[in-house]
C-alpha cells in the first residue's frame, strides 16, 4: 500500500481547495433552500468534480481513483455542504454505468450529475429492515410493463426525489435462494400509484420517508440489468460509498473539535479526558489508514465488499463515540439542543448527538456488519 503522493496528484489537491476555498458555500445543506443546493452542484458539475472518475462521454472528468480519493478528502476538509442529487453520484450512477444500458446511460447519468434528476434508493421494508433477502415489494410483468406493488421505509430524500433506484422482487418459477428473483428498477417517482410520507425524526427534521407503490407502472426498459441480478447490483451499490480517505479527513476534523471543546471547558489537564481523547486519536488514526488500505485496494481493481463492512462498522461506532464524548464535555448544556450563552456549542452538538444514534442503523445495521465480518471475513460457522 503505497501511501505517498505524486507531485502531480498534489498539485490536483491543491487546485481543488483553490477552487474549494473560493467557491464553497459556508452554509450547511439543511440550511441552504433546495434552489441554494442545486446551484452548488452545478457549479461543481460545470468545474468538473461531480462523478469525476466516470467516463468523459458521460459527462465525467475522467480522472483516476487516486485523484477521486483527494477530491472526496479536500471536499470534506473544507466542510463543503453536500449536493441533493448525491444519491445518485455516490450510488445510482456508478450502478447505472456498469449495469445499464446504453439507452439508460445516456438517459440518467448526465441528468443526475447537473441535478436535474434527484435520486432515492428504496432498499428497506417495514417488516425486513436491513434484511433484503426479505424484500417483499412485487413488479409483475405485464404488457411491457412491470406492476409493482409494495411499501419501503427510510427512504432518504425521497421528498426531494424525482426518481427512484428500487430494489423489487420479480417472478423466479424455480427459485433456490432468497435472492433469486431479487431486481432493479428506475422508478419514476411521479408515477400514478406512488405516495412518498415524509417520517418526523427525533432531530426535528424529515430526510426519511415511507415509498407506497400501489399498481405502479414502470417500463420493462427501466430495469437494471437482467432479472435476479438485484443483490449483485446493490452489493456494488453500497461499496460505492465516499473514500476511506474522506472518512479519515472527517473524524481528523470531529478530533480537533473535541479538543477545542475541551480546552474551553478547562479539561486539557484532567487525567481521564486525556485518555479518552488520546483513545479517539488512535481510533481516528485506525479509520485513516483503514481508508488508505480501501482506496489502495480499489486503484489496484481489488474491491472488498467485506472490508467495507468492517469500516461501516468502526466508523459508525466512532461517530458516536465523538458526539458522546462532545455532550459529556458540555455537562448539563449537553442536554439543551439549543443555542445557550454558557454553551454556544450545545444546538449542534445536541442535534448530533440524536443524529448519530441512526448510524448504526441506516445503511446496514451494526449486527449485519458483524454477521458478515464474523461469516466472510473470520470464517466463523453460522451456528
Amino acid at each position: 500500500m503505497d501511501l505517498s503522493y505524486s507531485p502531480a496528484e498534489e498539485a490536483f489537491r491543491q487546485k481543488i481547495r483553490k477552487f474549494l476555498e473560493e467557491n464553497a458555500p459556508k452554509k450547511a445543506l439543511g440550511e441552504m433552500a433546495l434552489a441554494e443546493s442545486k446551484a452548488w452542484q452545478r457549479k461543481l458539475h460545470e468545474a468538473g468534480l461531480l462523478g469525476a472518475a466516470w467516463p468523459k462521454e458521460h459527462g465525467g472528468a475522467g480522472l483516476t481513483d487516486m485523484e477521486q480519493a483527494i477530491l472526496s478528502e479536500e471536499l470534506t476538509r473544507a466542510a463543503a455542504p453536500p449536493v441533493p442529487g448525491q444519491m445518485g453520484i455516490w450510488w445510482v450512477g456508478p450502478a447505472i454505468l456498469k449495469f445499464g444500458t446504453e439507452q439508460q446511460k445516456k438517459r440518467f447519468v448526465a441528468h443526475i450529475l447537473s441535478g436535474e434528476d434527484i435520486w432515492a434508493t428504496g432498499y428497506s421494508e417495514p417488516n425486513a429492515g436491513s434484511d433484503m433477502f426479505n424484500t417483499q415489494t412485487r413488479a409483475e410483468p405485464r404488457d411491457g410493463h412491470y406492476v409493482v406493488n409494495g411499501q419501503k421505509i427510510w427512504t432518504t430524500q425521497a421528498h426531494l426525489a424525482n426518481w427512484f433506484f428500487c430494489l423489487v422482487r420479480t417472478p423466479v418459477p424455480d427459485a433456490k435462494t432468497k435472492y433469486d428473483g431479487l431486481s432493479v428498477l428506475l422508478m419514476d417517482m411521479s408515477a400514478p400509484g406512488v405516495e412518498v410520507k415524509p417520517i418526523r425524526q427525533m432531530t426535528g427534521g424529515s430526510e426519511f420517508n415511507e415509498v407506497f407503490m400501489t399498481n405502479v407502472e414502470v417500463p420493462m426498459e427501466n430495469r437494471l440489468g437482467e432479472e435476479g441480478e438485484g443483490w449483485k447490483i446493490i452489493s456494488q451499490a453500497l461499496i460505492n460509498e465516499r473514500s476511506g480517505i474522506a472518512s479519515g479527513m472527517r473524524f481528523e476534523q470531529s478530533l480537533g473539535h473535541l479538543v477545542s471543546l475541551a480546552r474551553r471547558r478547562g479539561k486539557t489537564e484532567d487525567p481521564g479526558w486525556r485518555q479518552r481523547i488520546a483513545d479517539l486519536a488512535i481510533s481516528t488514526q485506525i479509520t485513516k489508514y483503514s481508508g488508505f488500505r480501501s482506496t489502495s485496494d480499489a486503484i489496484q481493481g481489488r474491491l472488498n465488499p467485506h472490508l467495507s463492512a468492517a469500516m461501516k462498522l468502526y466508523g459508525t461506532t466512532l461517530s458516536q463515540r465523538f458526539a458522546t464524548s462532545m455532550s459529556e464535555l458540555l455537562g448539563p448544556y449537553g442536554q439543551l439542543y439549543q443555542q445557550h450563552d454558557q454553551a454556544p456549542e450545545a444546538r449542534k452538538v445536541g442535534q448530533r448527538l440524536l443524529y448519530e444514534r441512526s448510524l448504526t442503523i441506516a445503511g446496514g445495521t451494526s449486527e449485519i456488519q458483524k454477521n458478515i465480518i464474523a461469516e466472510r471475513i473470520l470464517g466463523l460457522p453460522r451456528r
